[in-house]
């Protein structure tokens, strides 16, 4: 169970060996972690990676999504293809250059991104800033740059970002280390006593950074293997948040309007998180398979997380899909709260839907099938049907049908289960709507 406090998470573990408590903040990062008194000594220890696995659950759940057994078919072998495709080109850039193309929107910081990664520390974006004044070089940069020209940050993307706040005069030095007398100044100032000395403005401006280009030649499968391989410091991005750094600025557009749109949050009950990106994750979901449906892009293979990268890069090259999708996605979340009232997407059983039960979260699967379905049912046909109803029937079916209730419990990215799943759901419309 979990419950925020103060925007912190409590997430509680029961397991053989005692009580794992899990402390997350806003951002998912895990803070504390506590194994209760009582535990036995001569127990094994509580290895750190079984603790992480706890806390990616933790996280899930504080965003509102059912964990479930997530089974990839083939997902443990590897993804071939030809080295040859690997495209990545070295080259030197100036400060003063990376900062006029931030401006020009050359190089993206994924607004809708950047302010969930920005270091809050002052002194720690503070000492950044007087490494290059002291001429240490900065490590690498990894941008990807798309079609049009334009780069988007792999790795370094909280760097860039400190470094743009300073030369924008919204940083004030603080916590310094070595130049403690450019303590409290700025980039420029009219005051020349408030502002760090003209040697090392010109420093700055003339500090040449490396940047490793991905050449937008590369096929995506690649591109997004080289952004997980070098995802290794800090804290490292989810899927979803390397997606995000892989899309267009159309794209991720896309994705926010769908997860921000009314009929989501009125469907959802406006219960999916939104810190790591989970409720962009789900409404791509639907985007993936509603454009393989359209044969708009090739059938899922069984691995969802290849699936997800694919469908960015088809939203990518082809953002009049926009235009196909948004009313769609509009019209089955209308659907999905009408039919099922407050339960949409979540796996009840018939005690889940009496008054005062504990409201379930959110199912990939169910999310995933019900709003393909429910996106090619003519409104007026779905609100014939009695508000809410199909939550009773959807209960039943998850306790009678053993297979249903499987196929959205364990295994629930299996081609075979999700297939079962959504002929499920068509046959419950075909019957109770016609």
């Amino acid at each position: 169970m979990h419950s925020p406090t103060n925007g912190f998470s409590r997430w509680v573990a029961d397991a053989t060996w005692g009580e794992l408590v899990i402390t997350t903040d806003e951002a998912g990062n895990i803070v504390e972690v506590e194994i209760a008194d009582e535990i036995d000594s001569t127990q094994d220890e509580v290895g750190e990676a079984f603790i992480q696995a706890l806390a990616e659950r933790a996280i899930q759940e504080v965003a509102g999504i059912e964990v479930t057994e997530e089974f990839e078919e083939g997902s443990s072998e590897p993804f071939p293809y030809d080295p040859e495709f690997i495209r990545v080109d070295t080259k030197p850039f100036n400060i003063s250059l990376v900062y006029e193309m931030i401006k020009e929107g050359d190089i993206n910081l994924s607004p809708d991104f950047q302010r969930k990664f920005v270091w809050t520390d002052i002194g720690a974006r503070s000492r950044l800033i007087e490494s290059i004044m002291l001429r240490i070089p900065l490590p690498v940069f990894y941008l990807a740059q798309d079609h049009e020209g334009r780069l988007q940050v792999v790795d370094g993307l909280q760097r860039l970002t400190v470094i743009k706040q300073f030369l924008d005069n919204e940083l004030r030095l603080r916590d310094l280390e070595y130049l403690k007398a450019e303590e409290g100044k700025v980039f420029r100032h009219d005051n020349p006593r408030r502002c760090i000395d003209q040697r090392f403005r010109k420093r700055i401006m003339q500090t040449q950074i490396l940047m490793n280009i991905i050449d937008p030649q590369t096929p995506a499968v690649v591109k997004f293997d080289i952004f997980k391989r070098i995802n290794q410091g800090g804290r490292p991005l989810n899927a979803q948040e390397i997606r995000n750094c892989m899309s267009s600025p159309e794209t991720r557009n896309l994705l926010h309007s769908l997860s921000r749109s009314p009929d989501f949050l009125k469907a959802t009950c406006s219960s999916v998180g939104t810190v790591r990106m989970q409720d962009q994750e789900i409404a791509l979901r639907f985007a993936a398979f509603r454009l393989a449906e359209l044969e708009r892009q090739g059938p899922y293979l069984g691995n969802m997380e290849r699936f997800l990268d694919q469908t960015i890069e088809t939203l990518n090259r082809h953002t009049q899909l926009v235009d196909e999708l948004v009313p769609s996605f509009e019209r089955s979340m209308r659907n999905s709260e009408h039919l099922f009232g407050g339960f949409a997407f979540r796996k009840c059983g018939k005690a889940d839907l009496l008054p005062g039960a504990r409201r379930r979260l959110i199912n990939n699967s169910l999310f995933t099938t019900w709003s393909v379905v429910l996106a090619d049912q003519v409104e007026t046909d779905a609100h014939n049907v009695d508000r809410g109803s199909f939550a009773e029937i959807v209960a039943a079916e998850l306790e009678q049908d053993d297979d249903y209730y499987d196929s959205v419990s364990a295994g629930t990215n299996d081609r075979r289960r999700l297939s079962y799943a959504l002929e499920k759901a068509r046959s419950i419309c075909a019957e109770h709507i016609g």
